[in-house]
């Protein structure tokens, strides 16, 4: 296997606390190590190529013949979240993939976002690895991630895990790192009658077992063919078994079925101590607790998951919204959203409030009639300003999925920056409080913004006491989420990045004063926050970091402000430059 030079030198940089625990090898050494593990795997250990690199004529530095028919292939699919699914070093948004705090801002290889097209993305310009893992290798079998556990803590060369790189955190990509691929891990099966491994044979479950690579359509897909409902995310190619489910794993289904941490009940994972291990609430129960919600790419690399389903029921669909020309009546349109959405989430509504318009399903509804008296001030509303009613009730989760979601998927290919906060319960249930709230969202509107809110919180659902999850406890006593999504520019230089995040801190800092007792998800959270342990896990964080120093204690496994991340990673990173910029 041909190995660069650059890509050598990037992974002689070590991970989470790994410098007492690994020496730091010489380019021969390294060499040698990464060309074992490659022999150990019959030669499966790949360079790491960049999504848009057939594109360009040079790659990091050395000059290469442009692959005009592949990089025609690569333009025409750049914003498809499927055809980036199946490439190993593609990832959804290309914060994923750049260096950020590069000075000059040339540690990329990305192309214009709003036109693949344009030449002056890759005429005269060297492609560069940017914030890209330098190998990849494919997951087939817990033996896999073995090797590659012991490669790390052999050499100290850093890991990062990847299904199909659906994250907007920074949380699957490492640079210098070796990615372990798991799209195609995609085992997927029915199971009426599960026991969880080592649990009493008294009680079991309707379950769908799904592979790591697995990714939320596909599951939507198989389940409707057995007749069940399974809970996963709202873009088509988060994986359900990776950070969905670890992080929290919120639906537009959850006020009524819960988080996927309550639905999950087994995991088979691979700690960084080369154990192949079944965790449930029976065994391995720390290791159980601290996945559901601790956080992806920390405790190890889960090989595949197993949820509780629900039958296939029919559910009510509302499609409505007003012009959004009308300031006034913009903010009063918002103004009702907040004034009705208790009353709303005890109906059992989720789904996504786009500013003017909104999409929102419930089980719980299953007539036109129902739905239009529970909506029946929203619908008023709409019909006294020019707006569109739909109300309508699918017949499954899959229908309502296909005709809604995926028409409207949100586009990839970009460098979208989230930046979301839930708002508890008790915002919506004091006046005060909710005027503040309600001047916020005019704010937003009143700034040319459009607010965007996820109503996907777990109100009506209550989860077991007797088997708590590692997830934020606020989920429970929260409605909505609130963001306000921020672009860095393909071309943007650090200058202008600074900036950006300096208005997300603003941003974030607002948010903060309208919801007291809110906090943030991590998966969607704002990045460069200072107090990122206290606002994503709150009281949970030291449990999860005594977690974590069991399961991993050479530091193997590090992401992005995932437990064990440390002031030192965050000055080294690709994120370094965003430091303390404009702290909260």
């Amino acid at each position: 296997m041909q190995i660069s030079c650059s890509l050598l030198l990037y992974g002689l940089l070590v991970s989470y606390k790994t410098v007492s625990a690994a020496v730091l090898l010489s380019h021969s050494e390294l060499t040698d190590g990464i060309d074992t593990l490659n022999d150990t795997l019959g030669g499966r250990v790949h360079d790491a190529e960049p999504f848009a690199l057939a594109c360009f004529d040079s790659f990091e530095g050395a000059a290469r013949l442009r692959n005009a028919s592949l990089c025609a292939e690569r333009q025409e699919n750049y914003h498809s979240p499927i055809y980036r699914s199946s490439v190993p070093a593609a990832y959804m948004y290309e914060q994923s993939t750049i260096c950020a705090s590069d000075p000059l801002s040339q540690d990329q290889c990305i192309l214009n976002t709003a036109d693949p097209l344009d030449p002056d993305a890759w005429v005269g310009v060297d492609c560069r690895l940017g914030n890209l893992p330098s190998w990849w290798l494919e997951v087939r079998e817990a033996e896999d991630v073995v090797e590659a556990f012991d490669w790390a803590r052999k050499t100290g060369g850093k890991l990062s895990i990847k299904n199909s790189g659906h994250s907007f955190v920074l949380d699957s990509s490492m640079k210098g790192s070796l990615l372990l691929w798991t799209r195609n891990l995609r085992q997927v099966r029915h199971e009426p009658d599960f026991v969880p491994e080592g649990c009493p044979d008294e009680q079991s479950f309707d379950v769908i077992t799904i592979g790591a690579g697995v990714n939320s359509a596909e599951a939507y897909e198989f389940a409707d063919t057995v007749g069940r409902t399974i809970l996963g995310g709202y873009s088509p190619t988060v994986g359900i078994s990776g950070g969905w489910v670890q992080g929290a794993g919120h639906s537009v289904l959850s006020n009524v079925y819960g988080l996927g941490v309550d639905r999950v009940i087994q995991f088979t994972v691979v700690t960084p101590d080369g154990s192949t291990r079944v965790a449930n609430r029976c065994q391995d129960t720390e290791l159980f607790w601290a996945l559901r919600g601790g956080g992806g790419g920390t405790f190890g690399v889960v090989l595949e998951s197993s949820h509780v389903v629900e039958q296939v029921v029919p559910m009510a669909v509302a499609d409505m919204g007003i012009p959004p020309d009308d300031k006034e009546a913009y903010g009063e349109w918002m103004d009702l959203l907040v004034d009705t959405a208790v009353a709303l989430a005890e109906d059992g509504w989720g789904g996504h409030i786009y500013g003017n318009s909104l999409v929102h399903v419930s089980p719980l509804m299953i007539t036109v009639k129902d739905a239009e008296a529970s909506l029946s001030k929203l619908i008023a509303f709409a019909d006294a300003h020019g707006g569109h009613v739909n109300i309508t009730i699918a017949p499954n989760w899959l229908s309502f999925f296909a005709d809604h979601v995926l028409a409207d998927s949100v586009a990839v290919g970009n460098l979208r920056l989230i930046n979301t906060r839930l708002v508890p319960v008790a915002i919506f249930t004091n006046d005060t409080l909710r005027a503040g709230l309600k001047g916020f969202l005019r704010e937003i509107i009143g700034q040319g913004g459009s607010p965007y809110i996820p109503v996907d919180s777990p109100y009506l659902f209550r989860p077991d006491a007797l088997n708590p999850s590692a997830v934020h406890p606020g989920w429970y006593d929260s409605l909505w989420i609130v963001g306000q999504p921020s672009i860095w520019e393909w071309n943007s230089t650090l200058e202008e990045r600074v900036g950006v995040v300096r208005q997300m801190q603003a941003n974030t800092e607002r948010q903060r004063e309208v919801t007291p007792g809110g906090f943030s998800y991590m998966n969607e959270a704002n990045p460069f926050m200072s107090n990122w342990e206290e606002v994503m896990f709150g009281e949970n964080y030291k449990r999860l970091s005594e977690v974590k120093r069991t399961v991993d204690p050479d530091g193997l496994l590090s992401c992005w402000r995932c437990v064990g991340w440390t002031d030192q990673e965050t000055e080294a990173s690709c994120y370094g430059a965003f430091n303390d910029v404009g702290t909260i």
